[in-house]
């Protein structure tokens, strides 16, 4: 599946299938689909992709044009998050540090956060069910901005 990034119309790419003469284009929100006669999916483009091509490369997805980003596994990276509880979470996974974003108390530093922990918020239907029973109260933590509320556990 290949996957191109157009820097000059910063638009994503996927080809899924083979191009069709008898395709049409359906757009929505930024969004666009290829599909042919079949009604088979051929393309689908990302417009204004900057952000979400940051996400994809700190995965480890090969993207074709894309520009050259440091390894994924140095320094934070971040999601956003559908949730009540929290807006954005991010995970440095060398140093195991799990930040989370908070919509009503701000952004807390979790320590000594095992990978499979992170994932598992990541992978959560509810981050903030999530994080009151695997995460806060069971790793040291900081309030961001530098006043220490926990650091040790």
């Amino acid at each position: 599946m290949p996957i191109r990034y157009d820097q000059k119309t910063d638009t994503l790419t996927i080809a899924l299938g083979p191009e069709s003469y008898d395709a049409y284009e359906l757009e929505a929100g930024g969004f666009s689909v290829v599909v042919d006669e079949g009604d088979g999916l051929v393309s689908i483009a990302i417009a204004n992709a900057t952000r979400f091509l940051t996400q994809v490369l700190a995965a480890g997805v090969q993207v074709e044009g894309a520009p050259a980003v440091e390894s994924p596994k140095q320094g934070m990276v971040w999601y956003d998050a559908d949730s009540s509880m929290i807006s954005a979470f991010g995970y440095d996974e060398a140093e195991g540090i799990l930040e989370v974003a908070f919509h009503s108390t701000g952004v807390y530093r979790y320590y000594d956060v095992p990978r499979h922990i992170f994932e598992g918020l990541r992978n959560a239907s509810s981050k903030g069910s999530y994080l009151r029973n695997c995460v806060i109260d069971n790793y040291p933590y900081e309030k961001k901005s530098g006043r220490s509320r926990r650091r040790n556990h």
